[in-house]
């Protein structure tokens, strides 16, 4: 090959790689300004409030409505209810995050024995006589990004009822009261160091409870693509419904079939004892007693003592 031939050839393959690396390099910057650029424009805000109830009843109530963001909750053995908002609006402009600034907003309001902490939005509609919570899902119309995460310190022996729906999970700790109820619906939800009846329902996450009293009263646990795991005391009598699609069982409590024409396999699982039976069945562990229901679909059930 002649050399100014081969020459120009190298300078046309020198110019093609310059050319390949200036694109992937304005690619990059282009990459790096939407990540970077996306809500440039960033507002926090703490509201924070004190409450009582009027009296030490047993029947006095905490219910929690969030949209976006996490509840946590910790029983104490003082008589206030402390109430901490950490409110976060992001928007890619000023005009979104004024907008943001106005709409979003949390509302703690007092019903007799009840206290209710809620996400206030022209998306959402609550009535204090009734207690009823409304979220519309306007998800399309709203072009900033919120959170309000919740932090709430109440007398232990409150009744709770706890939810969320987006971008947060549900933590309760050292509550011991007649009735819990917490509902998740992209997030996990873990009680620890708790008592009393309880409804717990994490549709896409997890579900870890621990007991320092075993549940007196019928109890409901149900996921569909999470793990339910529940840790409790010794001497637990209770009559157990098992439905699951996808899942299995596991347990270290001594257990025996509620009815004779139940299949039950014993062996070994990776997480301990696992009882290998038929999807929508019912069997005793100890001598049985109060009913504890587990709903899931892809996920197992764990009972520790």
């Amino acid at each position: 090959m002649d050399l100014s031939i081969a020459l120009n050839q190298v300078c046309i393959d020198l110019k093609k790689t310059n050319k390949m690396r200036t694109l992937k390099l304005i690619t990059v910057c282009i990459c790096f300004f939407l990540v970077g650029g996306a809500y440039a424009q960033k507002h926090t805000e703490t509201i924070k409030e004190t409450k009582q109830f009027p009296s030490k009843s047993s029947e006095n109530l905490l219910v929690v409505y969030n949209v976006n963001g996490s509840v946590r909750v910790e029983g104490t053995n003082g008589n206030e209810v402390s109430i901490i908002v950490e409110k976060t609006i992001e928007g890619n402009n000023n005009r979104q995050l004024e907008q943001g600034k106005q709409e979003i907003n949390a509302r703690i309001e007092t019903e007799g024995n009840i206290i209710y902490v809620y996400h206030d939005s022209p998306y959402t509609e609550f009535d204090l006589e009734t207690g009823r919570f409304n979220h519309k899902g306007s998800w399309n119309h709203i072009k900033y990004h919120y959170e309000l995460d919740i932090t709430i310190r109440v007398p232990k022996n409150t009744n709770l009822e706890l939810s969320t729906i987006n971008n947060g999970d549900i933590f309760a700790k050292r509550v011991e009261a007649n009735d819990i109820s917490v509902s998740n619906i992209n997030g996990a939800i873990t009680l620890e160091d708790i008592a009393g009846k309880t409804y717990a329902n994490a549709l896409n996450k997890d579900i870890n409870i621990s007991y320092t009293k075993n549940p007196t009263k019928d109890s409901k646990y149900a996921s569909l693509n999470g793990d339910i795991n529940i840790n409790v005391q010794n001497g637990l009598n209770a009559d157990i419904s098992f439905k699951s699609l996808n899942g299995d069982i596991y347990t270290n409590l001594e257990t025996r079939t509620s009815n004779a024409g139940m299949k039950m396999t014993k062996g070994k699982g990776r997480k301990g004892t696992k009882y290998k039976m038929n999807k929508n069945t019912e069997f005793q562990i100890g001598s049985g007693g109060i009913k504890m229901d587990f709903d899931v679909l892809n996920g197992d059930v764990t009972i520790k003592g």
